[in-house]
């Protein structure tokens, strides 16, 4: 069983901020969980939610912990805290998911929205009007879905962690088959955003420097931004140059085609989507959200910040705050990361100083 990435996907790691690894799963555990989820979905397949305790079920969370990606990982990349839970992501059939993918990078806020915007800070994205938008508290994880600020002194305005682990359950080889997608190679740009933001003394994530958290539609309608503005540029001269297709309509975006059994390891900062699912059958996805281990950290393993699944793990997974020591900053090492995201790679550190100094 493979316990490393060779030299061929390191550089595929390196270049695209993603790497496939094929049959990485055991069969028998791929139609294990494939069954258990099918038997407990909504009767309703317009739904998307499947029951909450499927994210710690050892039959799922088993689909990392018994297999090779998690090998790879602890080689690749570090020593990581247990992975606890995960996200069940089931696309139903002949599902459009209004049609557009929503690209980001994970970490920040994507709570509802109201139909028509009012009062919007065109610089910052920020609502004249927050309580409208967010609630009554945007400190905590309460109604909206995700943290709006990680530091009580809103300095950091996103989550991070260090990789997406997504492991398939069926096959999704035909385009429009709800397939994961990335704007592929953009994790480096991704991350000069954040160094430019850094380097400026501003808030690092939305409502920082030329990342509106909230943008206006050409219809009016606000939506959650989850790109800085110089990734949804790149994106865009992508679409404006490629060629989209009756099945592909988006250009820009790179349809990661697995087999049941196949998983993908991408970089956080790899900008990424679900796609609507064209085809007859649920498109199962299970993704691990993954954070090499932090030194110092007293928070590390905790089954408050569910690690596996949150994409905020200096918080609780629920939005509270937790304690540190005043010589651990949770937000400044975050930081720090977010703005050298190889740093994380302990394998990835002869390719990537290579590439650098050549």
């Amino acid at each position: 069983m493979q316990n490393d990435l060779n030299e061929n996907e390191k550089i595929r790691l390196y270049e695209d901020g993603y790497v496939i690894i094929k049959n990485a799963i055991d069969p028998h555990a791929i139609a294990a969980a494939k069954s258990l989820i099918a038997s407990l979905l909504p009767k309703d397949e317009r739904q998307l939610l499947v029951p909450g305790k499927l994210a710690t079920d050892a039959r799922i969370t088993g689909l990392f912990n018994d297999s090779c990606v998690k090998r790879i990982l602890q080689t690749v990349m570090g020593p990581f805290p247990p992975v606890i839970s995960c996200q069940v992501a089931v696309t139903p059939p002949f599902n459009q998911l209004g049609g557009t993918p929503g690209t980001h990078v994970d970490g920040g806020w994507s709570g509802e929205l109201p139909e028509h915007a009012a009062g919007i800070d065109a610089a910052t994205g920020r609502p004249f009007d927050a309580e409208r938008y967010f609630g009554n508290n945007d400190e905590r994880r309460g109604t909206n879905d995700g943290l709006l600020w990680m530091d009580p002194e809103r300095t950091l305005s996103y989550g991070g962690y260090t990789t997406l682990v997504g492991v398939a359950l069926n096959d999704q080889l035909e385009p429009g088959n709800g397939q994961f997608a990335v704007l592929k190679g953009l994790h480096e740009e991704v991350e000069a955003c954040f160094q430019e933001q850094r380097d400026r003394g501003n808030i690092v994530g939305p409502e920082g420097y030329q990342w509106p958290r909230i943008k206006i539609d050409k219809k009016g309608r606000p939506y959650n931004n989850g790109l800085p503005d110089r990734i949804r540029k790149l994106a865009e001269e992508r679409a404006a140059t490629g060629t989209a297709t009756k099945s592909w309509p988006w250009p820009e975006l790179t349809p990661i085609n697995l087999r049941a059994g196949d998983a993908i390891i991408a970089l956080h900062s790899l900008p990424h989507t679900a796609t609507p699912n064209l085809g007859p059958n649920p498109r199962m996805n299970i993704y691990f959200r993954v954070r090499r281990l932090r030194e110092g950290n007293p928070n590390e393993g905790t089954r408050r910040v569910a690690h596996g699944v949150s994409d905020h793990p200096d918080r609780g997974y629920f939005g509270q705050f937790l304690e540190y020591p005043e010589d651990y900053n949770p937000w400044r090492t975050t930081i720090d990361n977010l703005c050298n995201h190889w740093c994380e790679w302990d394998g990835m550190q002869d390719l990537v100083a290579s590439r650098t100094n050549s």
